[in-house]
């Protein structure tokens, strides 16, 4: 009793890094001590998470690559960020083979996957480092390749690691040593959601607290996981990400911009159209379509 209440004290003063040592009894004061270390370790990483890992590149607004490509996999049309992060002329991407701007070993897996993505009607992720330019390697921290409806095109979306220098290299290697196992299991919650959205993009985004229910954890602790992973909440990111959709889908198909609305989730033209204005600062009637596909 005297541990659990020392604990506590240490908890109110801001301490959550003490913990109670177990002992071999199997009573309620010792299941007590287990939900108090339980709590104090919660409340830690959610409060001091840079103690715990190098949340670099984790705390900065993520960049992302978004392309369409054809049944052959080359390239139709990107998205600006892409020449500037990959250091490639505007001319030159288009009609490039998607491959020919991975590394080996990525080139190689996609390969290799390509039987499992051309039969997959949802969304299939992956693990792509590309190549810039000039020949230097940028790697993504999750990848995804979904199919256009209706169309032999499909949509490949990166979301990429934050580049390091030289000492910063070491550091990140060195911190996924010092990574709790706990932090590293909400790494993989944060990826199974992020497979879940970018597969659901068609559909209305379920609330928090049912999210929270089809993974197993907490609203509290989706909403905080998600947060620090991605610098982003979890509407915002689904938001952003049928966005970037939506305007690769108007620029390259001949589909009803309606369509295209409701085929992203967006109950009503208006809402859409609004989303759409607000993140672009125009309207989607305002958008260039491309006449190859008119």
């Amino acid at each position: 009793m005297h541990s659990i209440r020392q604990m506590l004290l240490e908890m109110a003063s801001g301490n959550f890094s003490q913990r109670i040592v177990r002992t071999e009894e199997d009573d309620e004061l010792e299941s007590l001590a287990v939900l108090i270390n339980m709590v104090a370790e919660e409340m830690q990483e959610t409060l001091f998470p840079k103690g715990y890992i190098n949340t670099h590149h984790l705390q900065q607004s993520p960049t992302t690559l978004s392309f369409i490509v054809d049944e052959n996999f080359i390239i139709h049309s990107t998205i600006p960020e892409t020449y500037l992060v990959l250091n490639y002329d505007t001319t030159l991407l288009e009609g490039l083979k998607f491959v020919k701007i991975l590394t080996d070993s990525s080139s190689h897996n996609f390969d290799r996957l390509l039987p499992t993505i051309l039969l997959n009607e949802k969304v299939s992720t992956l693990s792509l480092s590309y190549l810039t330019s000039d020949q230097k390697e940028v790697v993504s921290l999750f990848s995804s390749i979904s199919k256009i409806s209706n169309k032999n095109r499909f949509i490949i979306h990166s979301i990429l690691a934050d580049s390091t220098e030289g000492d910063n290299n070491s550091e990140d290697v060195n911190s996924a040593f010092r990574q709790p196992k706990t932090r590293r299991d909400d790494a993989r919650l944060m990826q199974q959601v992020y497979d879940y959205i970018l597969s659901n993009l068609e559909n209305p985004l379920p609330s928090l607290k049912e999210l929270s229910k089809i993974f197993g954890t907490n609203e509290h602790k989706l909403k905080e996981a998600f947060k620090y992973f991605f610098n982003t909440s979890i509407y915002q990111f689904y938001n952003d990400e049928r966005l970037k959709r939506v305007h690769l889908l108007i620029e390259q198909t001949n589909m009803p911009l309606k369509s295209i609305a409701y085929m992203n989730g967006f109950n009503t033209y208006p809402n859409f159209s609004k989303a759409f204005k607000k993140k672009y600062g125009y309207s989607p009637n305002d958008l260039k379509r491309d006449n190859d596909n008119l």
